[in-house]
């Protein structure tokens, strides 16, 4: 059982982080465009992002494929909400964002629901 927590701990984290990347991407395009030369530009000057945005929702999509194939769905997918914690962590060292109490406080509650889940 272990093993596959680890695995939805590594998918949530990628997950998190691809969507970190996603946000980081965005935040650096400027105002959008509905032409090419656009299209081209951000993707020149901003593709190591774009790349690694892709390689960890990749690996995330691997990792998920894996676990659901593994455990019980009902399970699974509740731990999924594990990237939701990685995601404020990210929020918070990335994006310097100033999070309230009352989101800490939600986080704990996402942890003792996911060890609450992972018991049989």
């Amino acid at each position: 059982m272990w093993k596959y927590i680890i695995l939805v701990l590594l998918q949530a984290g990628s997950l998190a982080g691809g969507q970190a990347m996603f946000k980081l991407f965005l935040n650096r395009m400027g105002k959008f465009q509905w032409n090419w030369e656009y299209v081209k530009h951000v993707t020149m000057e901003h593709g190591w992002i774009l790349f690694m945005m892709t390689g960890f929702f990749s690996v995330s999509f691997l990792l998920w494929a894996y676990v659901l194939k593994k455990m019980e769905f009902s399970q699974a997918y509740p731990l999924s909400s594990l990237s939701f914690i990685f995601g404020m962590f990210l929020a918070f060292f990335l994006f310097h964002e100033s999070i309230p109490l009352t989101r800490w406080i939600g986080v704990v509650l996402i942890v003792v629901g996911c060890v609450l889940i992972s018991m049989k």
